[in-house]
């Protein structure tokens, strides 16, 4: 029975640093209507949080694999903290959308806030750059892109809507 329902998933695609992969690792919590959850646990159904358009639901999710990617690490304050106190760190790919609402919104668009890549806020104290040899990420699709909570930080979801779903594979 496993072998059939192995045999029906889908590959995950294997991509380099040239692809400009996005999405959240496993482990980063999400802000829903239910609370706080790691993003490898939602599903399509889901109700996320999003900052302008209340609840969404969650259309699917998808995978990909990054390997030689570049990654930005968030401790920041807008990081949240685990249930044991601890804070906890942000990691996504540089090319990871980021919603700022500080002086780089004001002064380089004349705006209250702005998205940006994860590549633009490194300062190398409390958000670090590092390169990691394989990364698999999760990306959450919506109807339209929304802006969500990742481990506290705002972050953008894909741009795309969830891939179609493959009926089962018969086996010979």
């Amino acid at each position: 029975m496993l072998h059939q329902v192995t045999a029906s998933l889908a590959p995950v695609p294997l991509v380099g640093a040239a692809a400009r992969p996005t999405g959240l690792v496993a482990g980063t919590l999400i802000r829903t209507t239910e609370g706080e959850f790691p993003v490898e646990y939602l599903l399509a159904g889901d109700l996320i949080e999003t900052v302008n358009n209340g609840a969404v639901e969650l259309r699917g999710t998808s995978l990909v694999e990054a390997r030689d990617v570049d990654v930005v690490s968030f401790t920041d304050d807008r990081s949240s903290r685990a249930p044991d106190g601890a804070r906890r760190r942000l990691v996504v790919p540089v090319n990871q959308q980021i919603l700022v609402h500080d002086w780089r919104a004001q002064i380089l668009h004349g705006q209250d806030a702005m998205l940006t890549p994860a590549s633009s806020l490194v300062d190398e104290v409390q958000v670090t750059r590092q390169r990691r040899a394989r990364l698999r990420l999760i990306r959450l699709h919506f109807d339209t892109p929304q802006v969500i909570w990742a481990d506290g930080v705002e972050v953008a979801s894909a741009r795309t809507r969830a891939p179609a779903i493959r009926g089962p594979r018969t086996l010979h």
